[in-house]
């Protein structure tokens, strides 16, 4: 990849996905300063992920015209719209609204987490996809980590409110950013000497497959990966103050410690599952999840709950790399790489609002480590479905390129090193 398309992908995507690092640890204390009650903000927070659901459509039609950019630059632009306005907001309605546009899991950033993918992925060399992907998810959690470093510095001293001010300004530059990527109009073509491209089950490129087994029992198991772990972030922060009586800092070292393992894994995870292959990293991703809820269960020491978000950053930093290289693979095809990455994010807008939605009625009898305890035997049957029935894709992705029915990324992607 020229470094034209590096600064551009790679900067507007640590740009676009900084102000996750308000999202997780402030945004619900800033909706319940503007007057939200604990249950508007839960019906706010779901809103905006289901809202997430919209990059599917958006996925296809990119794959249907070949071009990524026009869509990135509109959800970031979006997205820093959101965030200019959010400030003064008032009212639910209108609230609710910019929140769907600027969450963690809401329209902007979904577009913007499944389409960067699927232009890294586009930009692969052969047999590069889960290095690629591994390159750009490295600079996600740099980006959180910074801007929740800058919030806890700023909230003290200026309020909640404040740290939308900088964030805007780095939202708009992720924009100017988004302009630096250059593509080409035939860049998902394919050659023609070669066969008609088609996925795992013989169906045209084009086409879906439902008679792909393989491809919706892994749908299940992501789906199941997030119904489990995200209640399991929903409901740390209350279990630490709450149960274990943790100070407020504590709450900020969990997220950093998530996040910096999310950094040290994604980058080694993609060159490693190019060469070892994409199951064995999926089985110790869904497994480390499940491990780390059930310690929630048993932990009774703070800073131990603390150090235990290692796990959950290793984890979902195996997933964010794998899975979308597996469900990649399993496609078959360079043009329907965005409609992987948004299989991927729909199952994660999925797993994220049904997972907290059950858990909410869960959580009062069972108590958090009850609950956490349910978690944990979720992702165990999760991690036993991937194991059992999710079929390596490795080899076939290489077979197909050796047998030319797909020309490598690198020849339809424009990876010159000139403008």
């Amino acid at each position: 990849m020229d470094w034209r398309n590096r600064i551009g992908l790679y900067g507007s995507y640590f740009l676009g996905m900084a102000a996750i690092g308000f999202t997780l640890p402030y945004l619900p204390l800033f909706l319940a300063e503007k007057g939200l009650s604990d249950r508007a903000i839960g019906i706010v927070s779901t809103l905006a992920a289901l809202s997430g659901l919209a990059q599917f459509p958006i996925g296809l039609w990119s794959d249907r015209i070949g071009w990524r950019k026009p869509f990135l630059i509109a959800a970031l632009a979006l997205t820093a719209l959101s965030t200019v306005l959010l400030r003064g907001a008032e009212g639910a309605v209108w609230l609710g609204l910019l929140v769907i546009l600027f969450a963690e899991n809401g329209i902007g950033r979904a577009v913007v987490e499944s389409l960067s993918g699927a232009e890294a992925a586009a930009l692969a060399p052969a047999g590069g996809v889960g290095a690629a992907l591994g390159a750009l998810r490295f600079w996600k959690p740099i980006g959180i980590v910074l801007a929740a470093l800058l919030g806890s510095w700023m909230s003290e001293r200026h309020g909640v409110g404040a740290i939308l001010v900088p964030l805007a300004v780095v939202q708009s530059l992720a924009v100017v950013a988004a302009l630096l990527i250059h593509e080409t109009p035939r860049r998902d073509q394919v050659a023609p000497e070669a066969p008609e491209p088609r996925d795992a089950v013989g169906l045209r490129a084009k086409e879906w497959s439902p008679r792909d087994a393989g491809l919706w029992i892994f749908v299940a198991a992501m789906v199941l990966y997030h119904a489990a772990n995200a209640p399991g972030g929903v409901y740390l922060g209350l279990f630490l103050k709450r149960d274990l009586e943790a100070p407020d800092r504590m709450l900020a070292y969990a997220f950093v410690v998530s996040m910096a393992a999310w950094m040290l894994v994604v980058w080694p995870a993609g060159w490693l599952a190019d060469r070892w292959g994409r199951k064995p990293l999926l089985i110790a991703g869904w497994a480390i999840m499940s491990i780390r809820l059930g310690l929630l269960a048993l932990i009774h020491a703070p800073w131990i709950a603390v150090a235990n978000q290692a796990l959950d950053g290793l984890g979902n930093g195996l997933f964010a790399v794998i899975a979308a290289a597996w469900v990649t693979d399993r496609l078959a095809d360079p043009r329907r790489s965005g409609e992987a990455q948004v299989i991927v994010g729909s199952c994660l807008v999925l797993g994220s609002a049904l997972g907290p939605a059950a858990s909410g009625f869960l959580v009062g009898p069972l108590g958090y480590r009850g609950l956490f305890a349910a978690l944990a035997a979720v992702g165990v049957v999760a991690t036993a479905i991937v194991a059992a029935f999710v079929p390596e894709t490795l080899t076939r992705h290489k077979e197909l390129a050796d047998g030319r029915t797909v020309v490598p990324m690198a020849t339809t992607s424009d990876l010159s090193t000139t403008p």
